[in-house]
């Protein structure tokens, strides 16, 4: 296990300029929330568990977590954008997590690109290699006591798991730096490469404002112009991806003609 002091040195200027860890939480997003709501946290905080004892995922569903084997962490952006913008936080980080993975894989694995390019951008929060999960990233937004809008967003990277960390029902489904590469990973140095990802692309953002993160996490998913089944509720929704729309929700073809906005669903 990476020691704790290890962690307080991964920020850069912005994000991750304050870095606290716990051993066990409830859910580093809950708690940072609550922090920002009352101005106990400020911009760019991180809060990194060693455990969270009730992780969630989007929906609300569980995420599970072996003590001191993944990166479990949150940070706190003040986007200046509108709440119906959260979804796109979530996709701006998930940029950030990928390309801050690739440059520690780069410096730490041989023959690096081939792990790389089998990672891929799952709509509308994993990070994924071929059909298992390895990250998944979950936003929260709210309101801190002057009035300003902030988002909280959550990562929960699978670093070194092996497949019995899993439970049965998750093994077919999950997977983790380890079992991708056969060796264990620094988290440490992971984190530092994905905060300093994440610091550039949250820099852009405050620059340059929301616009581009779409159109950005469209082209490396190369999901545009797939046909894709999308389960919404208790239906399946088939259709041909057409593009995102400014708030970061799907736009699926219908044979029909039609064309269908989805915020929210699971790509099958």
């Amino acid at each position: 296990m990476t020691a704790v002091d290890d962690f307080t040195t991964c920020g850069a200027a912005l994000v991750g300029r304050r870095i606290r860890v716990l051993p066990v939480v409830t859910s580093t997003n809950d708690i940072l929330k609550a922090e920002a709501e009352t101005g106990a946290a400020v911009e760019g905080d991180i809060l990194l568990a060693e455990h969270q004892t009730a992780g969630r995922g989007r929906l609300d569903r569980s995420w599970e977590s072996p003590p001191g084997k993944s990166l479990l962490f949150s940070v706190l952006l003040f986007p200046g954008t509108p709440a119906e913008h959260l979804q796109l936080m979530g996709l701006m980080v998930s940029l950030g997590v990928q390309d801050g993975l690739g440059e520690y894989l780069r410096r730490t694995v041989p023959d690096a690109e081939r792990y790389i390019r089998a990672l891929r951008l799952k709509w509308p929060n994993d990070l994924m290699v071929g059909n298992r999960k390895l990250c998944g990233i979950l936003s929260d937004a709210g309101v801190d006591g002057s009035g300003r809008g902030f988002a909280v967003v959550g990562a929960g990277v699978n670093v070194n798991q092996s497949l019995t960390d899993f439970p049965q029902v998750l093994r077919s489904a999950a997977t983790s730096l380890y079992i991708m590469t056969g060796t264990e990973h620094r988290r440490a140095q992971l984190l530092k490469d994905m905060v300093s990802s994440i610091e550039m692309y949250y820099n852009r953002l405050l620059a340059d404002g929301s616009s581009w993160i779409a159109p950005a996490w469209l082209e490396r998913s190369g999901i545009e112009g797939q046909r894709l089944e999308i389960k919404v509720a208790d239906a399946v929704i088939s259709g041909i991806c057409v593009g995102l729309n400014g708030d970061g929700a799907i736009k699926l073809g219908l044979p029909n003609g039609q064309v269908r906005i989805i915020y929210s669903g699971d790509v099958c």
